[in-house]
């Protein structure tokens, strides 16, 4: 059940939970020290305690070691607890910490993943018919290993009141800083990320990140017909033109593109448009109407549609971000 957190209640001096475990995610871990641990002006602000996950002395990338002075008990009345990263994909979660989770879950307390420790969630049973993200590198590891998951591949992170999940490793500032927001308003939440050096609400989702692949591992008339189509996307594609240049019929055609790509042909051009833009937004000062015309989209209001569509942000705001000049 989601629990129901007011500004004027979230002011009393809430208990944060940080959960530390051997070959720990440092940097998921440091920006939740960053966030709860700092004093604030805000008073009361956040009590935070170090969880051991069940090493006396917990080790983390650069040689950083890290002695929790807690034990799993302080969930017991935790009102939030976060999971910074988790060592691995496939590390289980011992049966201690699961049923601790489990039962701070059930007594109302909000627990927070980044990035990959989602998959601690996960393996307590607790994201089963719910919606919840990770970094997009992990999403086709976790779909397979939890298929009971509704993964948003596409979002900073999924707020669903009792559980949330932020995507790659930076989201969990975003994930943090809307907490915060939740907890102690938005004046709080602003003044935080200007500390941060940060916005306090960035546009878009993860997906604007994800980089295309470079080439296929595939071997015949299929394979040369879409590197044509990436060196040639200014150019009308329709499944008839591809079927003859490929010598193949437009049943095959379609099959095989959904083989090699996971999307129909359409989706898939689509797709190597869109990222043909995202490289002239980000390298070029063009204007919108001749990025249309390069990339085949041929005019400023399809481009927009599919930007938005795949990216979760507007051309403009892309440019903003990735060339400012």
């Amino acid at each position: 059940m989601p629990v129901d957190i007011g500004v004027g209640e979230a002011r009393r001096n809430r208990k944060v939970c940080l959960l530390a475990y051997d070959n720990l995610c440092v940097f998921e871990y440091a920006m939740a020290l960053e966030v709860f641990a700092l004093e604030r002006q805000y008073d009361p602000w956040y009590t935070l305690r170090i969880v051991n996950a069940g090493s006396d002395e917990i080790s983390g990338l650069g040689d950083v070691t890290i002695r929790p002075g807690h034990g799993v008990s302080e969930f017991d009345n935790a009102d939030l607890i976060i999971i910074p990263g988790w060592s691995s994909t496939n590390t289980p979660v011992s049966d201690i910490l699961k049923q601790a989770i489990i039962n701070a879950h059930a007594r109302g307390c909000r627990i927070a993943s980044i990035c990959s420790g989602v998959f601690v969630l996960a393996q307590c049973g607790l994201l089963d018919g719910r919606k919840a993200t990770t970094h997009w590198k992990y999403v086709k590891t976790l779909s397979e290993q939890f298929p009971d998951i509704n993964i948003d591949a596409n979002v900073l992170y999924v707020d669903g009141g009792d559980i949330i999940t932020s995507a790659g490793s930076l989201a969990g500032i975003d994930m943090c800083l809307h907490i915060v927001r939740q907890d102690f308003g938005v004046d709080c939440a602003n003044e935080m990320a200007k500390q941060l050096v940060m916005p306090p609400h960035r546009q878009g989702g993860q997906a604007q990140f994800i980089s295309r692949p470079t080439g296929y591992d595939y071997k015949g008339n299929i394979a040369i017909l879409l590197d044509d189509i990436r060196e040639n996307l200014d150019q009308d594609w329709s499944i008839g033109k591809m079927a003859e240049q490929s010598r193949t019929s437009s049943r095959t055609l379609q099959r095989r593109i959904r083989l090699l790509t996971g999307l129909s042909p359409h989706a898939w051009l689509t797709t190597e448009r869109i990222e043909l833009v995202k490289d002239l937004l980000e390298t070029t000062n063009l204007n919108i109407q001749k990025i249309a015309d390069i990339t085949g989209l041929k005019t400023p209001e399809t481009l927009r549609h599919h930007f938005k569509r795949l990216t979760g942000t507007s051309p403009s705001q892309y440019r903003a971000n990735f060339n400012p000049a």
